[in-house]
């Protein structure tokens, strides 16, 4: 029997140039079912146990409809068969209800599995990059459900994108529970800067010794390279370099909530990466040379050193930031999407 194949990160990331009107649970009950399918080939899912798709849903932490529709799929292929209730029941042994914490056991550690791409995933970048457009131009209210017709996908699903921005902190909830984009402003720049100077370099001083020495080298020639062509190396090779700096770096802290700070206090660096689509490249070397020192310090196990050189590169970056943002808000603002109300 040929096992269902899973469409690859790549082949789902292409679908987005021009996504078909679909559900929320197109390509991903294909993953559930793939899931469920090699669970119970290799034994793991027992025969006789009874599986419905309530419980099924929230261990692998989707919704019910793929679930619903692999376990259908499964059932056709006859390794499935419908239970006396609800449900189904694994081969032709007699049915056996698992605990939670059994089908816990067999499923908690397949989530990873899950391709989610199908649902906020797969439009949480350009929903986040429509977003973070927009910062400094005003204040803007985004509508739920406008904004799942506009993705095609479910109000679900849109609304687990919208709580992740809010968990980052481009978003927030007003007293109305409305979603609310609220304008960047001079305070939250300087807050997010301070609280960057407290934390990145102590979470630098704890991921050091995880980073692998063939990644620092490389993220160093990358950087001097750039310095060496600069202006020339362009804002999509900066883009790229302080995304490594502050986001790949940080990415196996094992200080989860340290991580989760880092991350809600990383707004301001919209602003440079904004500015940079408007405007030539030409005030971003210093920041360049500093990156490149800090890991070169970081190559030489030269913790202290690259640590005091991150507190004092964030700090000296709080003037042209503010800067640039008081130059973007002059600027027009770019076109909303359907989903975004302007609020005066």
């Amino acid at each position: 029997m040929a096992e269902t194949r899973i469409p690859e990160r790549n082949e789902l990331a292409s679908e987005l140039e021009d996504p078909p009107r679909i559900g929320a649970s197109a390509f991903l009950y294909e993953s559930v079912f793939g899931l469920l399918q090699r669970k119970i080939a290799s034994g793991a899912m027992p025969t006789g146990a009874v599986l419905k798709e309530a419980a099924v849903a929230i261990h692998l932490n989707v919704s019910r409809a793929p679930v619903r529709r692999a376990l259908a799929m499964l059932a056709e292929r006859g390794l499935l068969r419908p239970a006396d209730g609800q449900g189904y029941v694994v081969g032709e042994a007699i049915p056996r209800p698992l605990s939670a914490r059994e089908l816990h056991d067999i499923l908690a550690e397949a989530t990873e599995d899950i391709s989610r791409s199908a649902t906020w995933e797969r439009i949480f970048s350009r929903v986040s990059g429509e977003v973070t457009a927009l910062l400094p131009f005003g204040t803007y209210r985004i509508q739920e459900a406008e904004l799942g017709d506009h993705h095609a996908v479910s109000r679900t699903v849109a609304r687990e994108v919208l709580w992740r921005l809010m968990d980052v902190r481009l978003i927030e909830k007003d007293r109305k529970s409305h979603w609310i984009a609220a304008q960047m402003t001079a305070r939250v720049v300087r807050d997010t800067l301070e609280m960057r100077r407290v934390l990145e370099p102590q979470a630098l001083a704890n991921v050091a010794p995880l980073l692998e020495r063939s990644w620092l080298e490389d993220l160093a020639r990358r950087i001097e390279a750039a310095v060496a062509r600069f202006p020339a190396c362009g804002a999509a090779e900066i883009d790229a370099i302080e995304k490594d700096m502050f986001g790949t770096m940080y990415a196996g802290l094992r200080n989860t909530r340290m991580l989760g700070s880092i991350r809600r206090n990383q707004v301001a660096l919209i602003v440079p990466r904004l500015f940079r689509r408007h405007f030539p490249v030409r005030d971003d070397l210093p920041s360049l040379v500093a990156y490149g020192q800090i890991v070169r310090l970081l190559c030489a196990e030269a913790l202290e050193a690259a640590q005091i050189l991150l507190r004092t590169q964030i700090e000296r970056s709080e003037p042209l930031v503010l800067a640039r943002l008081r130059v973007l808000s002059i600027l027009p603002p770019p076109a909303t999407q359907p989903y975004m109300i302007a609020v005066h």
